[in-house]
Parts: C-alpha cells; sequence; structure tokens
C-alpha cells in the first residue's frame, strides 16, 4: 500500500510520470512478491517433516506432496487415495503430539509406497497407493490399527478421518484434499462413526446447465488431458520444471523424451479426425504401459508427447528405442478399421544438453525435427555439434 509521502509525491508529477511511477512500483511489488513464492517453494520441496516449523509449512508440503502424486499418476494407473486424519488432546504443545501420531500412522501403511506428511495444526495425513474401489479398505485397515496403538500416546483422547479417492472425488490436488476434509467434518471422535469417506458427486444425466457448467469447471482445472490421460500441455511445463529441479537438487542425470507420432496427417485424411485421436490415445496407453512409475508423461502438441525420465541419457535412448519397437508392433481399432503407425524420438539428457527443461526440450525437439526431415521413424540423440541449426523451437 502507498505511504502518504508516496500520494503526495505523485500529486506533484505530471499526470503522465504519476502512472509511470504507478507502474513500476506495481511492477516491482509483483517482482519481490514472485521471488518470494518461488523461493518458498524451492525451501519447502528440499525441507523434511522434521523441518517443518509452522502449520502454513505443513499444509504447503502436504499439497505440493499430492500434487508431485498426481502429476505422476497417468491412466494406466488405477488411482490412489488421501486419508485425513485428526485428533483431540488436552495438551498445549499440540505440535509434538501430532508428530508423535504422525510416527503412529507411519507403522500402519506401506512405506514403499504409501506416504504421511503432517498436515494443519492437529491433522496427519496419508497418501493411499491403492486401486480406487481398495481406498476405503485399507483407510478401514489404518484406522482399525491407530485405534488399537492411541492409547501409547499420552494426552491424545481420540480422532476422526476423512478420506477421499482418485479421480472419484476429483482430478485436482485442491478438490481431492477439499474432498478429504469435508468428509472429515461429517466424521464424530466416536468409534462408530471415526472414518467417513467423501460422497462422489452426483452428474444429471439429462445435461442441465448447472451440470455442465461444474463439469466443464472440473475439467478445466485438471492438469489431465482427458483424450490421452497424460498430462495436458497447459499443466506440462509447470509439472515438469518442478520435477526436473527435484532431480538435480538429489544431483541425478535425468533424459527428455521428445515423441511425435508420424504422418498423423495421412490417419486424418484416410479416416478422420475421430479415428486419430483413437490412433493418439492408443499411443498414449503403449507408453504409459511401457514407461515406469517414476517418468513423467505430457502431451505438448496434438501427435506429440513428452517424457522425463530420471535415468542416464544411454537408459534414455534404451526407454526410446523400446516405446518405438512397441507402437510400430501395435494394431490401433477403430470402428473396425486396424489402424497402424509409428513414433519418433529425439533424445536429450541432464547434465549433458542443459541444467533446464527448457534447455532439454530444445534440444530433443531439434532432434526431432532432423528425424522428421529424414522422413523415417527411428531415435535420435541430440548432438550438439551436429544439430545445433536444428535448435530452434521455443
Amino acid at each position: 500500500m502507498l505511504s502518504t509521502l508516496h500520494f503526495l509525491a505523485i500529486q506533484q508529477l505530471p499526470l503522465a510520470q504519476a502512472g509511470q511511477l504507478l507502474l513500476v512500483t506495481g511492477l516491482a511489488f509483483g517482482i519481490i512478491t514472485l521471488i518470494c513464492s518461488t523461493v518458498r517453494f524451492h525451501r519447502l520441496i528440499q525441507l523434511s517433516e522434521e523441518e517443518l516449523t509452522t502449520t502454513e509449512d505443513c499444509n504447503d508440503f502436504f499439497f505440493i506432496q499430492v500434487t508431485r502424486y498426481l502429476s505422476k499418476i497417468s491412466r494406466t494407473s488405477p488411482g490412489f487415495g488421501l486419508l485425513v486424519i485428526q485428533f483431540q488432546s488436552n495438551s498445549p504443545d499440540l505440535r509434538s503430539k501430532q508428530k508423535q501420531f504422525l510416527e503412529l500412522l507411519k507403522k500402519t501403511v506401506r512405506k514403499e509406497c504409501d506416504r504421511t506428511c503432517l498436515f494443519q495444526k492437529d491433522c496427519v495425513a496419508a497418501i493411499i497407493d491403492t486401486e480406487e474401489e481398495n481406498v476405503q479398505i485399507v483407510a478401514e485397515r489404518i484406522i482399525t490399527e491407530l485405534r488399537s496403538e492411541i492409547s501409547s500416546i499420552q494426552e491424545i483422547t481420540a480422532f476422526r478421518a476423512g478420506v477421499s479417492r482418485f479421480p472419484a472425488n476429483g482430478l485436482s490436488t485442491k478438490e481431492l484434499i477439499n474432498s478429504a476434509t469435508d468428509a472429515l467434518e461429517s466424521a464424530s471422535f466416536t468409534a462408530e462413526q471415526s472414518l467417513k469417506t467423501a460422497a462422489i458427486p452426483e452428474v444429471e444425466e439429462d445435461g442441465g446447465t448447472e451440470a455442465t457448467s461444474e463439469l466443464g469447471k472440473k475439467d478445466k482445472n485438471s492438469s489431465i488431458d482427458p483424450l490421452t490421460g497424460v498430462l495436458k500441455p497447459e499443466a506440462v511445463g509447470s509439472y515438469m520444471r518442478k520435477y526436473l529441479s527435484e532431480i538435480r537438487l538429489k544431483k541425478d542425470p535425468a533424459a527428455v523424451l521428445c515423441i511425435g507420432i508420424n504422418h498423423i496427417d495421412n490417419i486424418i485424411s484416410l479416416h478422420g479426425e475421430r479415428a486419430a485421436d483413437a490412433v493418439i490415445a492408443g499411443v498414449s496407453e503403449v507408453l504409459q504401459r511401457l514407461t515406469r512409475n517414476s517418468d513423467l508423461i505430457g502431451r505438448y502438441h496434438r501427435d506429440d508427447f513428452l517424457i522425463l525420465a530420471p535415468c542416464s541419457l544411454e537408459q534414455g535412448e534404451m526407454i526410446a528405442l523400446r516405446l518405438r519397437e512397441a507402437v510400430q508392433k501395435e494394431i490401433f481399432l477403430f470402428e473396425g478399421k486396424r489402424i497402424k503407425t509409428s513414433i519418433s524420438a529425439g533424445i536429450a539428457g541432464h547434465p549433458e544438453h542443459g541444467r533446464t527443461l527448457r534447455d532439454l526440450f530444445k534440444a530433443s525437439y531439434a532432434a526431432l525435427s532432423i528425424i522428421h526431415q529424414w522422413d523415417t521413424a527411428t531415435c535420435l540423440v541430440y548432438d550438439p555439434v551436429k544439430h545445433k541449426e536444428a535448435v530452434h523451437h521455443e
């Protein structure tokens, strides 16, 4: 907010100069806010649970963990659940009891696949890695085990829990957390009613205006491309930059694969747009089936995909070759038609070809552009000496 002195100074200036001063002040404030937010984000992704000192830190850390998990989810993954547990305590030191409760929760979840976090000032949370239909069963088991062990923590008198499921209760981090906390609020601290599962939103069959509007909002907020089941073009850059930042912090290598479906225009000419969409979705399914859970896949053009894999450049090339061979063998069915296609892949690696996603994308896209010039289906690792002229895509 501008002070009285600022207003007095502005009043003494000509109108044009006063406007320029206000613009500069506003831009400076925006830049400072952006820098502070960026610094805070990078600090949070490096924090461990022991270093979270405020409720805001806990909430942001949990949000980031869910977002990271959601960004890696693909159509081949059956789903997952969020379990939020709130406890009652007479202790003046709630943070101490919260940490003790978190340690107890860690003993009840599966260490190899589930994640646990602090949340709010009196809650703990778990990301349950299981099929959507099994989330309720796993949550009930966790609550039963917690109930039998809760007496080991002094001054915690009771707890209640809410659970949400992906994708039934939402496609975005905010929707899933809100669904779990809403379910939590409907639970009680009595043993019989201590766990509530978020209801699945009803969709009107007649497609009323209000229902259509809500569904439109849901699709707009989702980071998942509805056709292919991977990150949609608007979300690819954001999620992959964050993921690459995590990989760099661990000092691990990474490979970026720029994958293009060859001659999609021919498929459109012969079979139509819907057939092309079916082929694009089919190729995406192959990519998801043959990549690891740790690999992040996104769609950045209609018939192009981007894969960020935490592996060496050599391993990235092997992944690309495996995917190319699998797609070439696949037959895609559409309305009784058997359609064949192929893919090509440009490959770049961190740290060999750059440190930022922009650098790695430009390098891998340059390699893919050269393949398109050759008019063949193959895989090519970017060579900064031979392929430098092809680095032109922004």
